[in-house]
C-alpha cells in the first residue's frame, strides 16, 4: 500500500489519543501533524499502521474505551519515540466496526 493521508475521523482520534499526558508526548503531537497511514488492518477493522518496521521498541502508550461499546477500545502504540500506529481492539460479539468511532465517544488515559 502506497502511504496516505489521515482521514478527518483517524486526525480525530488520534487528536484525542495524544490529548493525555505522558512522558514523549509532546514530540509525538508534533510528528503527528504530518504522519501517514502505511498500512491499514487485513481483517477489516479500521486498525492503521504508521511505520512499518515493527521489530524493536513497541508500546503501548495510551488506551481509550469506546462509550456505548463496553468490551472494545483502541490502543495508541509507539516505536521507541515515533508513532507506531492505532489498533482497533473489539471483544464483544458484535462485528468490528469498520471505521474508529467518533472521537467524542473515547475515555482516554495512559497505558
Amino acid at each position: 500500500m502506497a502511504s496516505r493521508s489521515l482521514t478527518k475521523r483517524e486526525r480525530d482520534v488520534l487528536d484525542a489519543l495524544l490529548a493525555v499526558d505522558f512522558p514523549g508526548v509532546q514530540a509525538l503531537r508534533t510528528q503527528a501533524k504530518t504522519v501517514e497511514v502505511v498500512a491499514v488492518c487485513g481483517c477489516g477493522c479500521p486498525s492503521i499502521d504508521f511505520c512499518e518496521e515493527w521489530d524493536v521498541g513497541l508500546h503501548v502508550r495510551v488506551n481509550a474505551a469506546i462509550d456505548g461499546r463496553q468490551h472494545d477500545g483502541l490502543l495508541l502504540f509507539t516505536l521507541g519515540v515515533r508513532l507506531g500506529g492505532i489498533e482497533y481492539v473489539g471483544n464483544s460479539e458484535e462485528k468490528d466496526p469498520t471505521e474508529f468511532p467518533d472521537a467524542a465517544l473515547l475515555i482516554v488515559g495512559p497505558a
